[in-house]
């Protein structure tokens, strides 16, 4: 897939604001996914696909860090977020009831491009990895492409319910994929990537654990070049304790216009163009985790 090296785009602190709003709802889903949402007005307005907000879990110093979460959907002043209960952070997020306050630090990093161009987007989301796409889906369907929505999990209990990605639109289709087989297509969501690629497609997005993502750069990178969209982009994961570049721990291994470096994943991603990541260095590091 490589021919020219994709340079890395880097966020617009400028839009970003320290505000705080209130709980609307936690629903809780399938599978332990939670989907937390609050009025949040700033966030909402100036949020693009892609970017995330780093949330405070609660009043006192502990948790002391915030955590980031990708926006999942916005409707008017509302923005919420998908994740589950995995650390001291999230299970107290998960624990919020309607009306209580909720701090917000956003929107930070690096969206999603969508071409000029005419012709339809595919996005491929691996488990959590659902989190940015009813939002990015939605802002292509209002560019008037067609959406084809890859979505995978490990069991049918955890997938995303489909209805979320599309929220009422029938522009918006979803093929599901389970490692067990319990619902759709019995395998990995990669493994559908080959069928769905063609000439239509003009943006492929992708989200989900970094191997499910390395799993993918392979298979777009074998494919006939013909059939390779204009933007190709992937939102990492990195632990990260600030979210706009100060305790550099988000860093991720690239290969772009700048070289074989480091690049912050909050500053400078989470959405990166496939062909600017080495793939094969980042399979060396230890998975990111939220606590």
């Amino acid at each position: 897939m490589r021919r020219v090296p994709d340079r890395l785009r880097r966020s617009d602190l400028t839009r970003t604001v320290d505000e705080r709003g209130e709980v609307v709802a936690v629903d809780e889903l399938d599978g332990g996914l939670v989907e937390l949402s609050a009025r949040l007005p700033l966030l909402a307005e100036r949020t693009l696909p892609g970017q995330f907000a780093q949330l405070r879990c609660g009043p006192g110093p502990v948790p002391l860090l915030r955590r980031p979460f990708s926006v999942a959907w916005v409707a008017g002043d509302v923005c919420a977020f998908v994740f589950e209960r995995v650390g001291e952070g999230t299970r107290r997020l998960a624990a919020l009831h309607r009306g209580d306050p909720l701090d917000s630090l956003g929107p930070l990093g690096t969206g999603f491009t969508l071409p000029p161009a005419a012709g339809r987007v595919l996005i491929v989301a691996g488990g959590l990895g659902c989190a940015p796409f009813p939002l990015a889906a939605c802002w292509a369907r209002r560019s008037g492409r067609e959406v084809t929505v890859l979505s995978g999990a490990a069991t049918a209990a955890r997938l995303y319910p489909p209805e979320r990605y599309r929220r009422g639109d029938g522009g918006i289709s979803v093929i599901e994929a389970t490692d067990d087989g319990s619902r759709g297509h019995r395998g990995l969501v990669t493994d559908l990537v080959e069928a769905h690629l063609d000439a239509s497609v003009v943006a492929l997005w992708a989200c989900g654990p970094n191997p499910m993502l390395a799993t993918l750069a392979g298979a777009i990178g074998r494919a006939d070049a013909a059939l390779l969209p204009s933007v190709a982009e992937a939102s990492l994961e990195a632990p990260m304790g600030c979210g706009f570049g100060t305790c550099l721990g988000c860093a991720l291994p690239v290969d772009d216009g700048d070289g074989r470096r480091w690049a912050l994943c909050c500053t400078e991603g989470p959405v990166m163009p496939i062909t600017a990541v080495d793939w094969e260095r980042l399979r060396e590091l230890p998975p990111a985790h939220v606590a």
